[in-house]
């Protein structure tokens, strides 16, 4: 008999409906809420989780994600699984998007009960889909686009940056 899955604490549900999942899910994604932009009143830093789903339900249209995890380890589910979220250019169809509350700067850290939440979603969604630890991608890793800011290049995405723990999520994955 398989033990039951631990599901992570939710704190609520806020729907937003993409368009319907053609394609099976291949691969999860980790986003960062924060990262470079060259306008400041675009980048929205880490933020509260509540500010965070106001700014994805405000703009749906453009941008959206499956869940997110605010640093106490609550969660919100937005776009159902069974949808497409609009939150990596070219890899919509087939991944579900998780997004965590961090400055994203590779300075930030992710607090224990996020990281926990998030190893608990992940058990979860890699179980229930039959996905191997290697189906988590960075969101950095699919989305090598640039941007100019003045006179610099930059990377658009590098979350979810240097600090996320790459290893200890690896680690606990394979743990059954």
């Amino acid at each position: 008999m398989k033990a039951a899955i631990a599901q992570p604490p939710l704190a609520r549900e806020v729907p937003i409906f993409g368009p319907q999942r053609q394609q099976p899910v291949r691969q999860i994604v980790i986003h960062t809420t924060g990262g470079p932009d060259c306008q400041a009143a675009r980048s929205f830093r880490s933020g509260t989780l509540d500010g965070i789903v106001e700014y994805f339900r405000r703009n749906q249209k453009r941008i959206s994600i499956h869940y997110i995890i605010g640093r106490t380890g609550e969660m919100v589910r937005m776009v159902p699984e069974s949808r497409v979220a609009f939150h990596v250019r070219g890899h919509n169809a087939d991944s579900i998007g998780i997004e965590l509350i961090n400055h994203g700067d590779g300075r930030d850290p992710f607090s224990e009960p996020q990281i926990s939440a998030l190893i608990t979603l992940l058990r979860d969604l890699l179980a229930r889909y039959h996905l191997q630890p290697t189906a988590l991608k960075a969101h950095s890793e699919l989305d090598r686009s640039e941007m100019t800011c003045g006179a610099r290049r930059l990377k658009r995405k590098v979350d979810p940056g240097a600090a996320f723990p790459w290893a200890r999520i690896r680690a606990a994955l394979l743990i059954k």
